[in-house]
């Protein structure tokens, strides 16, 4: 009985060793350096501000880099009615975003091809996501702009009906500054 509880033990042993082999083969591939994917992760943290010219009150925005750097995860009007949910990453060698929208579609975007004066730009890239066309009511792009005193200017555009309806701009300042 002896000899069989120290074959079993060193199978396990083998067992064990080889599992954590194969792990460590497959750890996370490097992220592609991208000075885009950069520009959103240090945006990392909360983020708070209010909207030129509207009356919707202080705003919370997240950005939290996640899945090994692989990601940007973006939390907009954090805690209220109107809180929307966009998701970026790199694809063949574009930066694109998924913005899951609070009326219900989830428009694809994708960044200018480069960063000009501090600024990222997004535009939908023809992929309305759950809306019936890409005239009906979404949001069809937005820029971030982070200034010389560390605000970001994020400014949207609106579509409705094919034509640019609103363009509400919000000035946010980092939580810890």
């Amino acid at each position: 009985m002896t000899r069989r509880m120290i074959l079993i033990a060193g199978l396990i042993l083998v067992l064990v060793a080889a599992f954590g082999i194969r792990a460590q083969q497959h750890s996370a591939p490097e992220v592609p350096a991208d000075p885009r994917l950069e520009f959103l992760k240090q945006l990392d943290g909360a983020w708070f501000g209010s909207f030129e010219g509207e009356e919707l009150g202080d705003q919370r925005y997240e950005f939290r880099v996640t899945a090994g750097g692989h990601a940007v995860e973006e939390r907009e009007m954090v805690g209220t009615p109107m809180e929307m949910l966009t998701i970026y990453h790199l694809e063949e060698g574009g930066l694109f975003g998924t913005h899951y929208c609070v009326m219900g579609n989830r428009p694809r975007v994708k960044a200018a091809p480069k960063l000009v004066d501090n600024t990222l730009s997004f535009e939908c890239d023809g992929i309305p996501g759950g809306a019936e066309s890409h005239d009906d009511h979404h949001v069809h792009g937005w820029k971030m702009h982070l200034d010389d005193q560390g605000r970001l200017h994020y400014s949207a555009q609106l579509i409705e009906g094919g034509k640019v309806t609103h363009t509400p701009t919000v000035v946010l300042t980092r939580a810890d500054s």
